[in-house]
């Protein structure tokens, strides 16, 4: 009699621990404050149950049934968007397209679930002889709320499915306890609500399901969010990753089953319970048989039972297939280091542990601590124990070491391979008071060996990239101390013939003319030595293409001429686009220089500029020279240190891609082979000025 006001104030217990626990406070984590109003809307739904167990009459039961369906159908506006905030799209944005459709539903329902007089969902309340609720018989509106919440469970566990999938080990590690409590919870839930559906009353014993399924979730979610920082959980989906509808097919066999047994029922004239239980009863035998014939089946529950009611055993494969997939997964060694003590700590049921790397004067990786920071006497001390032995595990916290900050530490383990050490792991207290076996310690010496060789790989790594990176710079030094040492030549040699020449006219010409074009060359070779820098940020104005690029032309129309090249501008349009006017200026420049060179004396280079549809200013360079080898053109354009020039560098088109994609631009190259090149630049036009 008693029972159900007991579970029910239980449950609110629970939700009222919830909810002081998750207040909202300082910084709002909205992901937070939805889990604070989920529990709210809960509370508010158990107390509506207690109210109606307390009713003694139809019209009380009546009344507080429809505050409790309507707060019930209400709570998937805060818990869905809840569970989809763990989940973020490859742009770290969270997944929010179907949501604001599935909560204007949810809303509506909820309104409905309030104007729908309570009648025309329950057909007849039963009561027993003491006047206590035994049960309530649903009409066909009541088939459809049961189904109602049948369906919101499926997509509650379809979302924590596809989250718990797609999430790292260690977000795994902290996300396991929500999800084993969804799971539950949403199995007690599944089985009180398909019984309107197959004998449309709900018994007094199948309401409690509901505070039972309630106090599950609160204790799995209580004992995540003080264990683990659950709600700084991201889980980020990859491109093309299908989800995962191991939840969808299995409520669908499940009801699927569930009728079937019901018009068994109906067909037979047996009794639904009697059938159901039996054909339970026939399965759980068939299962058992199952087990006690098959080997393999027999080592699979001796491998379930040591991993879940022997903790001080380990699935060596499977743990080692976990922790390949550590080594594997991390992008860095800060999320390597974080990844493996939180799944180290798991694994081993310690409170908390630090692992520490020499890496860069020294990385490290934390669980269950705020803010810890090694000093440095506590990781010397730490050193010298672990040089003598790679494992040491201490029968009390800290013995051996005076460290005050050290007290909680009880094991300790070298990242070594023979005699070279990579730093150390460092483990405190084990859950329940447990104390470290011999298994214990070689799984951690296992780890810590490992661990030793993927830190080994991440260096290895970064040297390659160095070296790598380090060889480009070199080749490209190499190219420009060659021009370097011409230009110098050539002034070392005006200066040994200006001894005897310096009042010659000619000479005086001459000397002029060498200076002006080694002073051209060097600023050639300083604008090189640049062209892989990309602006910080670029002046961006609203310039008129037109004349620039009319100006830049006649700027070089001299040089041109000196050449024997022919260099000729066309306008007439007035194209404007908003860039960095010095930038663009230093592309055009850069094109028309190499028309020039490229169609040399007797040539003709001709540079136009006209609009494409409103939304591009394109310039047009367009020479006569010999082209482009298609063999360069389709493997080695816009590629540096690659030049059709026999003293190029092939670093000038290289410069003018980069800076016309800063813009938003492209560009794009044309030629056939003696019939000249032509060089496109299509830049986005300005919007037009508002009147």
């Amino acid at each position: 009699m008693y029972l159900p006001a007991l579970l029910t104030v239980v449950s609110l217990a629970l939700l009222a621990a919830v909810i002081v626990v998750h207040f909202p406070r300082g910084e709002k984590k909205p992901q937070e404050t939805l889990f604070f109003l989920s529990a709210l809307v809960l509370a508010g739904a158990q107390i509506a149950l207690l109210l109606m167990f307390r009713a003694r009459d139809p019209q009380g039961v009546l009344a507080h049934f429809r505050l409790l369906t309507s707060l019930l159908v209400f709570f998937p506006a805060f818990a869905i968007p809840f569970l989809a905030a763990f989940e973020r799209k490859e742009d770290r944005a969270p997944q929010s397209a179907p949501l604001r459709e599935i909560i204007a539903l949810v809303v509506m329902l909820s309104i409905a679930a309030l104007a729908i007089p309570a009648r025309l969902v329950v057909g007849k309340i039963h009561f027993y002889g003491s006047g206590s609720l035994w049960g309530i018989e649903f009409s066909v509106i009541g088939h459809a709320v049961a189904v109602y919440f049948l369906l919101v469970n499926v997509l509650f566990l379809f979302l924590f499915e596809n989250v718990y999938r797609a999430a790292t080990v260690a977000d795994k590690v902290t996300l396991k306890y929500p999800f084993l409590g969804i799971l539950v919870a949403s199995v007690v839930n599944f089985v009180a609500m398909s019984r309107p559906l197959a004998v449309s009353i709900l018994e007094r014993n199948f309401i409690l399901a509901e505070p039972c399924a309630i106090i599950i979730l609160c204790v799995s979610f209580l004992y995540a969010s003080i264990r683990y920082p659950l709600f700084d959980v991201r889980v980020y989906m990859r491109p093309r990753q299908s989800p995962s509808i191991v939840s969808i097919v299995a409520a669908g066999l499940y009801l699927f089953s569930l009728g079937l047994i019901t018009l068994l029922a109906r067909f037979i004239g047996f009794p639904y319970d009697r059938l159901a239980t039996m054909i339970i009863g026939i399965f759980a035998v068939f299962l058992l048989c199952a087990v006690l014939i098959s080997g393999k089946a027999k080592k699979r529950l001796r491998t379930f039972l040591s991993e879940n009611f022997y903790l001080a055993r380990y699935n060596y494969r499977k743990e080692w297939r976990r922790y390949a997939e550590i080594m594997t997964s991390s992008a860095a060694i800060d999320e390597f280091l974080s990844n493996v003590i939180s799944s180290l700590c798991d694994t081993m049921l310690v409170r908390r542990g630090v692992i520490w790397s020499d890496i860069d004067s020294g990385k490290a990786g934390y669980f269950g601590f705020d803010d810890e920071r090694l000093d440095a006497e506590l990781i010397q001390d730490i050193q010298k124990l672990t040089a003598r032995e790679p494992v040491v595990v201490f029968k009390k916290p800290l013995v051996g070491l005076a460290r005050e900050n050290g007290k909680w530490i009880c094991a300790v383990a070298r990242l070594s391979q023979g005699n070279e050490s990579r730093g150390f792991i460092i483990l405190g207290e084990k859950d329940l008071g447990r104390a470290y076996t011999e298994e214990d310690e070689d799984f951690l010496a296992t780890i810590a060996f490992q661990a030793k060789l993927a830190l080994d790989n991440f260096l290895m790594e970064e040297r390659i990239i160095e070296a790598r990176q380090m060889d480009s710079f070199n080749r490209f030094a190499s190219f420009v101390i060659h021009d370097l040492k011409n230009t110098v030549g050539m002034l070392s040699l005006v200066a040994e013939n200006a001894r005897g020449n310096i009042g010659n006219a000619d000479f005086q010409k001459d000397a002029i003319e060498t200076i002006r074009r080694s002073v051209e060359k060097m600023q050639s070779l300083i604008t090189s030595l640049n062209i892989r820098r990309m602006p910080a940020s670029l002046a961006k104005t609203d310039v008129d293409i037109s004349r620039l690029v009319e100006r830049a032309a006649d700027d070089l129309k001299q040089a041109a001429s000196n050449g024997g090249v022919a260099l000729e501008f066309t306008g007439g349009v007035r194209a404007s686009a908003r860039v960095d006017e010095a930038a663009i200026n230093r592309v055009v420049e850069n094109l028309v220089l190499n028309a020039v060179e490229a169609a040399g004396p007797g040539g003709a280079v001709r540079v136009s500029v006209e609009t494409i549809d409103d939304q591009w200013a394109r310039i047009t360079v367009k020479d006569s020279g010999p082209g482009f080898d298609p063999d360069y053109l389709k493997d080695h354009l816009f590629h540096p240190f690659y030049s059709t020039k026999k003293n190029g560098l092939g670093v000038g088109l290289v410069m003018c891609k980069y800076l016309v994609e800063a813009h938003g631009g492209k560009i794009s190259v044309a030629s056939a082979r003696g019939q000249g090149a032509t060089v496109s630049v299509a830049l986005p036009a300005a919007p037009p000025a508002r009147s």
